[in-house]
């Protein structure tokens, strides 16, 4: 195959274990396993990212986008909307240019600069389109700023990219609809086929949650805090881990009436990933609940397949495309809802039933359905052909359109797979 130069952007900081980071690793990963050469601009400041095994394909460059906490709010509110400037002059400054640019994401700030930049040095321009976001879990609610950029960017600007990576058959559709070639990916995680996976504790019955908790898992955390007191078990029959929150956090996302004292609970508040994936790897299950609302139908829960390369099941509802990898009393609970007695049944009976289940072969299953390896080859070709799509654009006239969009399949993901 031929080496591709890929530029891989966003507002994220590339360096941490955050979702966004490591979703934009998986991408890095899948691409140089196809051997192309990755090029990431990190929204941080300064960086301390290496590529694994420091791979001299992978370079992580930081260029001060993110909005720094000493600033006025009114600054870091503007610069949440407008960043993307640096970005599109780091890459105005590449010669030769890159065979292609993929934006983590769908910020306004950086499709209004990159948009034109792509167009103008020829270069396809891909979004990796991994949620839609609720408009009133968004800083200023469904009518403020936050909001109005996300609904501008999801349906006029993102659609005029070259091409769309998309987490999710809900986007894949989207995108689809508006004519744009799509490539549906997972969530990416690599990990070594052969490492450890933890046996199952003995008891007490131990539950997780790992997250960046906000509006969107507070089903969860609900579900969780509340679990103890509905099933009036103590602490030798349950133990629940929330990582990623305090007490404090819970009762102020919750009401100051929610139970977080019981005994059964433990917030650890943020940890290191290392710690983090060690308190998960040595639960029973991992717990995650979502409603129907468009966010939880849009994006993919990373947590889920964190959860299932460990060999630890999970506990969670069908949400998004969740159907295709979850699988009752194979590798998860299936729960029928997001509602806390939904949650409370499934324990109950994990609770008065033999534990089951293979972790060996949850995380082998999991570790093949999504590594990186296994996409690379369709990521590839699929920039190749955007790349051809980009050049000849240039030389067509306005009423001519790209060739062969047929050859993506229409249910979201591409036949290479």
């Amino acid at each position: 195959m031929t080496e591709l130069h890929v530029v891989y952007v966003g507002p994220v900081d590339f360096g941490t274990s955050s979702a966004d980071a490591q979703r934009m690793l998986g991408i890095a990963q899948a691409l140089l396993a196809a051997g192309d050469r990755v090029s990431v601009g990190s929204a941080a400041w300064t960086t301390e990212a290496r590529a694994p095994g420091d791979d001299p394909r992978l370079t992580v460059t930081p260029l001060g986008e993110l909005p720094l906490p000493g600033w006025r709010k009114l600054r870091r509110v503007w610069r949440g909307i407008s960043w993307g400037r640096a970005t599109r002059d780091w890459i105005e400054g590449m010669q030769p240019a890159p065979d292609a640019i993929v934006l983590y994401g769908t910020s306004i700030g950086y499709l209004l600069r990159l948009l034109p930049l792509a167009r103008r040095r020829r270069i396809p321009l891909v979004i990796d389109a991994v949620e839609w976001y609720q408009a009133s879990h968004l800083p200023g609610g469904r009518f403020g700023p936050f909001a109005l950029a996300n609904t501008l960017s999801m349906r006029l600007l993102a659609p005029r990219s070259t091409g769309a990576l998309v987490i999710s058959r809900f986007l894949a559709e989207h995108f689809e609809g508006r004519g744009v070639p799509v490539l549906r990916l997972p969530p990416l995680f690599q990990i070594d086929a052969g490492a450890p996976v933890q046996p199952a504790p003995q008891h007490p019955l131990t539950l997780s949650y790992l997250g960046s908790v906000g509006k969107k898992d507070s089903p969860t955390i609900r579900s969780l805090v509340l679990l103890p007191g509905a099933l009036g078990a103590d602490a030798d029959r349950l133990s629940v881990n929330i990582v990623g929150l305090t007490a404090d956090a819970a009762a102020r996302l919750l009401g100051h009436e929610a139970p977080v004292g019981h005994a059964c609970l433990h917030f650890h508040g943020r940890l290191p990933a290392a710690e983090a994936r060690r308190v998960m790897a040595t639960s029973h299950f991992s717990v995650l609940q979502r409603g129907e609302e468009r966010f939880a139908r849009a994006g993919f829960p990373s947590k889920v397949p964190e959860s299932l390369v460990l060999g630890v099941p999970v506990l969670a509802n069908l949400t998004s495309d969740l159907a295709e990898h979850l699988v009752e009393g194979v590798n998860a609970r299936v729960l029928t809802d997001a509602r806390p007695e939904s949650l409370a049944a499934a324990v109950i009976a994990a609770l008065t039933e033999p534990y089951v289940f293979d972790r060996a072969a949850i995380a082998q299953s999991a570790r093949e359905a999504f590594s990186p390896a296994r996409c690379a080859r369709p990521l590839h070709y699929f920039l190749v052909r955007l790349a051809g799509v980009a050049a000849r654009r240039e030389r067509e006239t306005p009423t001519e359109t790209p060739e062969h969009p047929e050859r993506f399949d229409r249910r979201g993901g591409s036949r290479a797979h």
